[in-house]
This record gives C-alpha cells, sequence and structure tokens, in this order.
C-alpha cells in the first residue's frame, strides 16, 4: 500500500506541474484541481505503510534486575518489546487505533563478555547466553528467540548466580565454554543484543562479595 500511494503521490505532483501549464494555456481552471487531489489520496493510502515502518517498528528494551527467590540470588537482564500505549491503564494508543501495531522481534540473539573493573582483565570471553521467557515451557532456554510485543518483561538471561556452597558467583557457560567462578570482587558484563541482525551494546558494573546478598548490580 506504501508504494500505491507513491505512486499517487508522484503522479499527482505531475499533473499539479501539467496544470500549471495547461492554465497558463488558457484551459479550465478545475484541471489544476486533479494533481492535488491524487496527491492527496496518494498520502492517505500510503500513510499508514510509513507509519508502521517507523511508529512500529520493533524495540528492544533492557533492565538490570536482581532476582531473590528463597535462599537464591542471581543477576539477571530482562527484555522486552513493548506494546504501543499504555494498555495497563486501560487506554489504546492513538497509533494502534489507525491500525498501527508493533512488530514483533523475528530473531533475538544476546551474547556477553566479563573483565574485572580496574584490571580490565577479561575473566569471561564471549558466552553464548540462553534466553529464558515464559513461551519456554520446558526452562531450559534458547539461544535464539522471537520477542513479540508485551507488556512486562517476559523474557530475561541469567548473567550470574550464587553458589552457596563454594561463595563465589557462577557464570553459566554455553556450547562451547564450562561456567566459569568469579571470586569477590567488582565486575563489568557487555552484553551484546543482536536484534533481527542489527546489534546493540549495554554495559554494566556488578559486585561479587561473601555472601549470597552481597551480589547485586553496581
Amino acid at each position: 500500500m506504501a508504494f500505491v500511494g507513491l505512486v499517487f503521490i508522484i503522479v499527482g505532483l505531475v499533473l499539479s506541474l501539467v496544470a500549471g501549464v495547461i492554465m497558463m494555456a488558457g484551459m479550465p481552471w478545475w484541471m489544476w484541481l486533479v494533481g492535488p487531489i491524487m496527491t492527496g489520496v496518494g498520502v492517505i493510502i500510503s500513510l499508514p505503510g510509513w507509519l508502521q515502518m517507523t511508529i512500529g517498528s520493533a524495540k528492544l528494551i533492557v533492565e538490570f534486575d536482581r532476582i531473590v527467590k528463597e535462599e537464591k540470588r542471581s543477576l539477571a537482564i530482562f527484555m522486552k518489546n513493548p506494546q504501543l500505549g499504555d494498555a495497563s491503564k486501560g487506554k489504546k494508543s492513538i497509533w494502534r487505533k489507525i491500525g498501527v501495531k508493533r512488530r514483533s522481534i523475528e530473531s533475538l540473539v544476546v551474547s556477553f563478555r566479563i573483565s574485572e573493573v580496574g584490571t580490565e582483565k577479561i575473566v569471561v570471553p564471549d558466552v553464548n547466553a540462553r534466553i529464558y521467557s515464559d513461551a519456554d515451557s520446558s526452562g531450559q532456554g534458547n539461544w535464539q528467540v522471537t520477542v513479540p510485543p508485551t507488556l512486562r518483561f517476559a523474557t530475561s538471561v541469567i548473567a550470574a548466580l550464587w553458589n552457596e556452597n563454594r561463595k563465589v558467583a557462577i557464570v553459566p557457560g554455553d556450547n562451547d565454554r564450562a561456567q566459569v567462578e568469579l571470586p569477590k570482587g567488582v565486575y563489568r558484563i557487555d552484553a551484546t543484543f543482536v536484534v533481527d541482525g542489527e546489534p546493540q551494546k549495554k554495559s554494566r558494573e556488578f559486585i561479587v562479595g561473601d555472601t549470597a546478598d552481597s551480589l547485586h548490580w553496581r
């Protein structure tokens, strides 16, 4: 539809130019209206498509948070592709009223590395992260997922979790690397989110202490 609208706009502009020449040649004035009318029709036809491609494009929101479940502590990165408007307040976005909807993220891949703050020594090389979501009934996570528009953070990655027996933080491994233990210290995670082939980068520091409660984002 956007292409059809563009054709109408181009034809309308050309006709407007031609009509101007015709008027100067003494032709009826109403012929000048044909061009603007076709241009207006083109704008009306193509506008929803243009809005869908701009306003309705997929958008990744990232939040670093801490999970506390009974005695367990872990650091997680939560992600979502927010819906248009604030449906939580019962309001429908003006964009959704005219048919514009948030597009799903068709492919999300997450990787990260961890380094020591101060020395910049890389202690965890690039790791492909397992991605967990509400749609994952097995609870095993996946290396690549789709993210439909949602109101809440329903997709997450575990960056580190506390091991009470060893008194260290554990960074989960992937298919190529085993898990890594992080002793007491200050670290920085550099995460890369590949959204439909386009990379986005986020960094955050975190602290590993002597107890489970000392594991937190800085």
